[in-house]
């Protein structure tokens, strides 16, 4: 007894000894030092410095502390007057569609329909007869004659090359007579499921597409080759780093566009963190026997370090409100006769629904009307019945028109809303006159989601919207456009604290993908993604976010921007 008592009292002595001859700290690889570091963990903490070593954050504390982890080969970024957030991360986001329209006719500018007229015809005079003209990001509501155009003009100007331009929100496109001759729509065309052709009034098309109707023209187009896919993808996170963003969940990719993302990472060129949900455009996987063993097998946890996954899946429900498509049991204010449209039903949510309990898979279904809104909750809460999951972390992607009592479904569900703030800032101005005074009060209802006490992963929806996640954060805690317009905000009782509008690009949008154990906040052991700024987002007048500058934007310890004067 008394032997092994001395062993163990010589082995304690032992590692003293050699706890108190090894260095107290790890050499950083990286340290950022002199900054205002808000760490948004539990209690919002501001610390001064923090040290990285191996992609991984292993200090957070005082400026003095944090000498101990520097050696002759750390990295040192004196972030003096900035401040130093978690990685930006945009809860909905579009990369390959960013890419695409880096790559392609962009008309976002145009003022008018005879803007996108004059566009159109110079792409026409510098392309090849036959080859396809694809852009868009077109928005009618900003135009002064605001109704929906027709492709006469349009159709004139490109007689030999099938043209097909979205609407801003893609929810739906401008087609030319030639994209129409090449998918075979004409006054005899049906309204496909879940999707209108708009029409003249003698019947025949006017080249706008409705949600699912622009499928009849898109499976026409031209397949991309993996390299170019690769490079679009490439230029999209090029651009979104340059704004501050770390990651992006990425909100409906098809398999190949997977495939692309996975040799990005297995290249070792993807410079942002990618939660990726798989679209679902009623394609033959999804149309698989079993559903449950098609996701299962699907499945990525995580490629890279934490740099790719594909667990959750993106349905689309209803449609947008600028395109009148976002589903209501009441008729649109300026279109009585419209109530919006479902682009599935809803038993097809339920079935995805329960595949993915099963599977380990998250769902995440855009709806943006009150009654798409209001059905997706319902056919959640049917699959949930049936196979009960308390931490399911289902979505609802947009949620922009909710009723009071559906916020409180919400949070019974455990269904998280996932919102783009710049999407109510870019829409106000027509909201009313669309669905009238008493159901815009539940619309963007930000602080009654807070309220209700759930967590509100955000986002942008990009390129619908700006990649700039300050934009997202500004119109959080004004409820104003870049203008400053209202003076006091639109239906300001729904504005958010800068805290809460931080903590939506960043912890809460990692919680949004099951990654606030590693992402989200400047804690020791999580990734070491930071975006920094050169003004102090808590302490400036609101307004003052418009004029604020990403410094750095840095993943896993390695710098993927820095701003040049």
């Amino acid at each position: 007894m008394k032997k092994a008592f001395f062993c163990s009292l010589l082995q304690v002595l032992g590692f003293i000894l050699f706890q108190s001859c090894t260095p107290p700290h790890t050499t950083a690889d990286l340290i950022i030092l002199n900054g205002k570091v808000a760490t948004v963990d539990s209690t919002f903490s501001i610390q001064e410095a923090v040290a990285v070593k191996d992609k991984k954050i292993v200090f957070v504390g005082s400026q003095e502390e944090a000498q101990a982890f520097i050696g002759a080969d750390t990295q040192r970024i004196d972030a003096t007057n900035m401040l130093v957030l978690p990685g930006l991360i945009d809860a909905h986001g579009h990369l390959v569609s960013l890419g695409n329209q880096l790559s392609q006719l962009y008309t976002s500018d145009s003022k008018s329909y005879e803007d996108i007229v004059k566009k159109v015809r110079v792409a026409a005079q510098n392309t090849p007869a036959g080859e396809w003209i694809i852009g868009g990001r077109w928005d009618h509501n900003t135009w002064e004659d605001n109704s929906f155009p027709w492709h006469d003009a349009l159709s004139e100007v490109s007689p030999n090359n099938p043209v097909y331009l979205s609407r801003v929100d893609g929810n739906s496109a401008l087609v030319n007579q030639k994209a129409m001759d090449i998918a075979g729509i004409s006054a005899a065309t049906k309204n496909p499921e879940g999707g209108t052709i708009l029409r003249k009034p003698d019947g025949s098309p006017t080249g706008v597409l409705i949600n699912r109707a622009m499928n009849l023209v898109k499976q026409h187009f031209p397949e991309m080759g993996m390299e170019e896919q690769k490079k679009r993808i490439q230029q999209a996170v090029d651009a979104a780093n340059k704004d501050g963003l770390t990651g992006v969940h990425e909100a409906g990719i098809s398999l190949f566009q997977v495939d692309a993302f996975k040799e990005l990472v297995q290249d070792s060129i993807l410079d942002m963190r990618v939660y990726a949900m798989l679209g679902d455009q009623k394609n033959p996987e999804f149309a698989s026997e079993d559903l449950v063993e098609y996701f299962k097998s699907i499945r990525i946890e995580e490629m890279g370090g934490d740099l790719f996954s594909l667990k959750s899946l993106k349905l689309y429900f209803d449609g947008a409100l600028g395109s009148r498509g976002a589903a209501f049991f009441d008729p649109y204010e300026d279109d009585p006769h419209n109530t919006g449209l479902l682009r599935i039903p809803p038993d097809y949510i339920v079935e995805v629904a329960e595949a993915a309990l099963q599977a380990d898979m998250q769902v995440c279904t855009h709806a943006i009307g009150i009654r798409g809104n209001r059905w997706c909750l319902d056919a959640y809460e049917g699959a949930l019945a049936k196979f009960p999951k308390d931490d399911h972390r289902f979505r609802i992607e947009h949620a922009q028109v909710v009723e009071a009592e559906d916020i409180q479904r919400f949070k019974k569900l455990n269904v998280l809303p996932s919102v783009q703030p710049t999407h109510c800032t870019s829409d106000k101005h027509f909201v009313v006159d669309r669905i009238g005074e008493k159901r815009a009060e539940g619309a963007y209802a930000w602080r009654s989601f807070i309220d209700a006490g759930l967590i509100m992963p955000c986002g942008s929806d990009f390129p619908v919207e700006s990649t700039n996640p300050l934009l997202g954060i500004y119109a959080l805690v004004t409820r104003q456009d870049v203008q400053g317009l209202p003076e006091n905000g639109w239906f300001p009782e729904q504005k958010v604290t800068i805290e809460e509008a931080i903590k939506g690009f960043t912890i809460w949008a990692a919680y949004g993908a099951f990654q606030e154990d590693i992402l989200g906040s400047i804690e020791v052991g999580k990734y070491a993604d930071f975006t920094i700024l050169d003004q102090d987002l808590l302490t400036i007048d609101p307004k003052e976010i418009l004029n604020t500058n990403v410094i750095y934007t840095i993943v896993g310890g390695n710098v993927k921007y820095q701003r040049r004067e």
